[in-house]
């Protein structure tokens, strides 16, 4: 079926819950309908059976459109026959609730430009609910451990190499490694096993040894934290350029991290050479 079938389905199964549908527009909805039975009619026009009654009661209005009532009840799903089926005693509480109200007063101008917002509203559940028409579902935001594998998989300038481990007592059971793109400015450390830290007592900090900078000051990749999960990836954040690394260092720091290391607790290295 395609998308200009679709929309017409969707325009003719609205006029036809509000009564207005003739029998040339009737025998093209069956004949359209027919080509996909998966499309329900029936539940179209209870949902906008359903849009336009909530507007008549949010807005005050006397009366509910007698064809329109009418149209929903006599088309309206057997109960059980769906969702929609679930609300159709509600729908009929409608009608009999408008058959009460003061029949004498004729429809106001506004009144009719408020539903035509609401038919607009049905219009659009109509479109949402016809196959075809639902917008695809958004692809899941990738986890860390698929960046990085994607980031080894694609870069060729990646380098990949593996922690050691120092005698602090935090990485006595480390292990883990680097991931690393230069081109790309952009990495990931895997630790397994290192100690889980409490934010407000210390935390972890990456530094990066560029060859064309000052061995003082090293690049500063970053503050995380180690929880108790098994596993941790953690995405590499330089704040500035790393132009030609020599040696990754993880150290322990006060929370917050610091601007200059005093390299008191080194954990974890890993030289690229």
């Amino acid at each position: 079926m395609s998308d200009r079938d679709m929309v017409r389905i969707e325009e003719l199964l609205v006029d036809r819950a509000l009564g207005q549908l003739g029998e040339d527009q009737e025998a093209e909805l069956r004949a359209l309908l027919s080509e996909d039975p998966r499309a329900d009619s029936d539940d179209f026009e209870v949902i906008a059976a359903e849009l336009t009654a909530a507007l008549l009661a949010e807005d005050g209005l006397d009366v509910m459109p007698a064809e329109l009532a009418d149209a929903i009840v006599e088309r309206a799903p057997s109960a059980g026959a769906g969702p929609v089926s679930d609300d159709l005693a509600d729908t009929r509480a409608a009608k009999a609730a408008a058959s009460d109200a003061a029949p004498a007063a004729p429809p106001r101008a506004d009144t009719w430009v408020a539903v035509s917002g609401w038919i607009a509203a049905a219009a659009l559940v109509v479109w949402l609910l016809l196959p075809g028409g639902r917008p695809p579902e958004p692809d899941p935001e990738p986890t860390l451990a698929q960046q990085r594998d994607s980031l080894i998989a694609a870069e060729a300038q990646v380098v990949q190499i593996p922690w050691s481990a120092t005698e602090d007592p935090a990485a006595v059971a480390a292990s883990g490694d680097v991931v690393w793109s230069t081109s790309l400015q952009t990495g990931f450390m895997r630790f397994a096993g290192l100690e889980t830290n409490e934010p407000t007592v210390f935390q972890y900090q990456l530094w990066i040894f560029d060859r064309t900078r000052d061995e003082r000051y090293p690049v500063d990749g970053g503050v995380f934290d180690i929880g108790p999960e098994g596993e941790v990836i953690v995405r590499i954040d330089p704040k500035i350029e790393v132009r030609d690394p020599t040696l990754f260092a993880i150290t322990v720091e006060q929370p917050g991290g610091v601007v200059v290391s005093d390299r008191e607790r080194i954990v974890l290295v890993a030289p690229t050479e």
